[in-house]
């Protein structure tokens, strides 16, 4: 009795922690759609706006890794607003990986990873594969 009343419990977590993990998958996903909408339209509607904005965030990433590969170099100061207002007009354009966005941090938690394992081990059963789509 105590065993399944205790298999019963864990069901309860893992069904709630596969919830929660589809609904972040998801919020992933529209994430991306809107990102390819945002870029597309913007390559639609205006192709040198586009073709600026990556060749001005390609110049000041090269400038930025040269500066750490040799320290001597400028690096933007903490005023210059360049960094910033860039910032926002790759995402309205969609040039931008929101996946790489971090919004929340949270201190670390042992074992976390080694639980996402195992969930992720205890759910591949239920995945399938499609070969038109080309994903699971």
């Amino acid at each position: 009795k105590v065993y399944s009343a205790a298999i019963a419990k864990t069901q309860k977590i893992w069904t709630a922690y596969l919830d929660s993990i589809m609904k972040v998958g998801q919020m992933q996903i529209l994430r991306r759609q809107i990102t390819n909408e945002l870029n597309y339209s913007c390559r639609f509607d205006s192709k040198h706006l586009a073709a600026a904005l990556e060749n001005l965030n390609k110049a000041i990433l090269a400038d930025i890794e040269a500066h750490y590969q040799n320290p001597s170099l400028p690096y933007p100061k903490e005023d210059n607003t360049l960094l910033y207002e860039i910032t926002a007009y790759l995402e309205a354009a969609g040039i931008h990986n929101p996946l790489n966005k971090i919004y929340i941090t949270t201190k670390r938690l042992p074992y976390f990873p080694t639980v996402n394992f195992l969930f992720l081990i205890s759910q591949f059963p239920k995945l399938q594969y499609n070969r038109n789509l080309g994903n699971v």
